[in-house]
């Protein structure tokens, strides 16, 4: 793994996050530099999903043609690869796919004749947004290594992707982005960023309402 293209690549993914409009588009950017360093077939991208307590697939990278998995499935986050790793926070890699099957869901990778597979998480101060996960084709495709890398890029891109979402972390019961939160995530620039959203959040009472002061 060349050190210079691993800089490119993580500048390259740095860009994306900065410039691109949605989480869709922000992981495919993502997907398109990493695959410049990382040798995987397909990718996936599931973001939490409170109303459905599930996680939700919010975008596919490569070829998925006939396949089992596609954009808005659920996904049980109790029964699933990526629910263990959104819960643990913990990222995965299953070598030997085929004979390390841990959830049922994973038989269907297998069935589209993957055998490696890496799966990591977004986290955000803290609090789990969703899981990027990467399958290949071969046996012993992903190392810890090409793991950690995984990691870096998602990393990278996991604030982004949290505003694309217009759902705030901590207050996770409305879609807008409170204000606060939005400038403890990134100071006057992400404030200035989402001066939209500000706005938004503010004409649907987000501020709140003074009192009158008694007669």
């Amino acid at each position: 793994m060349n050190i210079r293209s691993v800089h490119k690549a993580i500048l390259q993914v740095n860009h994306v996050a900065l410039t691109e409009p949605s989480s869709e588009a922000v992981f495919q950017g993502m997907c398109h530099a990493l695959s410049g360093v990382v040798n995987y077939d397909r990718a996936g991208l599931s973001l939490w999903d409170p109303e459905h307590d599930s996680l939700r697939i919010t975008a596919l990278y490569g070829c998925f043609e006939n396949s089992y998995f596609h954009v808005g499935d659920l996904l049980d986050p109790k029964s699933s690869q990526n629910g263990w790793t959104f819960r643990t926070q913990s990222k995965t890699i299953r070598r030997d796919l085929p004979n390390e099957l841990r959830f049922a869901s994973e038989r269907y990778t297998v069935e589209e004749g993957f055998q490696s597979l890496c799966s990591v998480p977004l986290v955000v101060r803290g609090n789990s947004i969703g899981v990027v996960t990467v399958v290949g084709s071969r046996r012993n495709q992903f190392s810890e290594r090409h793991a950690d890398l995984v990691q870096e890029m998602s990393d990278q891109i996991a604030l982004a992707i949290s505003f694309g979402t217009q759902r705030c972390l901590t207050h996770a019961t409305t879609r807008l982005l409170c204000p606060r939160c939005i400038g403890a995530a990134g100071g006057k620039t992400t404030v200035s960023k989402h001066r939209q959203d500000l706005s938004t959040w503010g004409k649907k009472g987000g501020r709140g309402r003074k009192k009158l002061a008694s007669a």
